[in-house]
């Protein structure tokens, strides 16, 4: 896939998200973690912790700031994630690694709201998991190296 229909797909899920899927919903503030007042920042930071404690499980680290980046841009509303989603997409696409961690990182926010009962962001990062996931399957098929990667990363 040539970088240009990279582009265009990318920002052919960000108009279906902002303009037909969620634009009309309702996403739940997330205030707390676990019933403990957080502020935007300790959000994002409680996020990335979590993410490290996951990682170690599995023998991995974390490579990027990605957990926290999504988790302040919920705080900013749909527009905030899409936009955070649009930049690190569009600037790490070919880093295989990267963005390994970041497809990982909208599965597990998936998680997170699903456990939380946040249905509507659960929702969301259902579907944005998806999207971003076979996007970058399909960026990568030519590449038989970046695609075992990201296989064996999300396994």
């Amino acid at each position: 896939m040539e970088k240009k229909e990279f582009t265009s797909r990318l920002r052919d899920i960000i108009i279906k998200v902002a303009s037909e899927n969620f634009s009309n919903t309702k996403f739940e503030a997330v205030n707390d973690w676990m019933g403990i007042p957080v502020n935007v920042f300790q959000y994002g930071a409680t996020s990335e912790r979590c993410m490290e404690k996951n990682l170690a499980q599995c023998g991995k680290e974390r490579k990027t700031t990605f957990m926290s980046d999504l988790s302040i841009g919920e705080w900013c509303g749909l527009h905030g994630v899409l936009d955070t989603i649009k930049n690190a997409m569009l600037s790490w696409k070919d880093d295989e690694e990267y963005m390994s961690e970041f497809v990982l990182c909208c599965n597990w926010k998936a998680w997170e709201h699903d456990a939380r009962k946040n249905v509507n962001w659960a929702k969301f990062w259902s579907f944005i998991y998806g999207q971003v996931r076979d996007l970058m399957y399909d960026y990568y098929a030519e590449d038989e190296e970046k695609t075992a990667y990201m296989y064996e990363y999300l396994d």
